[in-house]
């Protein structure tokens, strides 16, 4: 799983790397979202052979229960950044790593994770953001409640903020089914781990 870093690469892994928060959106429209930390820990390079992240989504008073865990690996295809979902495959046993155990993380591996085909994240600099949607084709199936459906994700990624939106669609009608409906996720960086990258 070798990966160039080229420029462009580095720096949305730098300002990707910290621990975020949608605290004021959440005061600002509170019937429509709640607050939110979603923290995005760099893995030492031997994880994954290049840039790699694992996340944790959790409810801002619940941070040592995650509602979502992932590993994403960002990498350089062409003149774009590809980022690539994976699902720990024993979620449990990394649950709080991204706060308060960052160095169990060093016993992450490749083996311990499933990649999440048709999740891919195409990403593209546009003058001061980084833009990214999910890789066409409505291959990247997520069941909710019983239904099945697929992931559209957009995000937009700045030095210090990081949006986004993330919906799941009906395969048939391709109408919204569930996720925010009031726009996208407003996250500020609150922490910076930006020093950990490339160990």
């Amino acid at each position: 799983m070798e990966s160039t870093s080229s420029p462009e690469l580095l720096q949305m892994a730098r300002w990707l790397a910290g621990d975020f928060s949608n605290q004021e959106q959440a005061w600002e429209n509170p019937p429509f979202f709640a607050s939110i930390r979603v923290a995005y820990r760099p893995l030492p390079t031997a994880v994954l052979g290049g840039i790699g992240f694992y996340v944790e989504q959790a409810y801002s008073g619940h941070l040592e229960e995650p509602y979502r865990q992932a590993v994403v690996e960002l990498t350089q295809v062409g003149d774009g950044i590809v980022i690539r979902n994976y699902r720990p495959l024993q979620p449990q046993r990394w649950r709080g790593c991204a706060r308060g155990r960052a160095e169990q993380l060093s016993q992450l591996s490749a083996a311990d994770l499933a990649y999440l085909p048709g999740c891919d994240v195409q990403v593209k600099r546009q003058g001061s953001l980084f833009v990214g949607v999910t890789e066409p084709g409505c291959r990247c199936c997520v069941v909710r409640n019983g239904q099945t459906t697929y992931l559209q994700t957009t995000l937009h990624l700045s030095e210090n903020e990081f949006c986004s939106h993330d919906r799941g669609m009906d395969p048939v009608t391709h109408r919204q089914v569930w996720g925010a409906v009031a726009g996208p996720f407003r996250f500020r960086k609150v922490v910076d781990w930006q020093a950990e990258l490339l160990q």
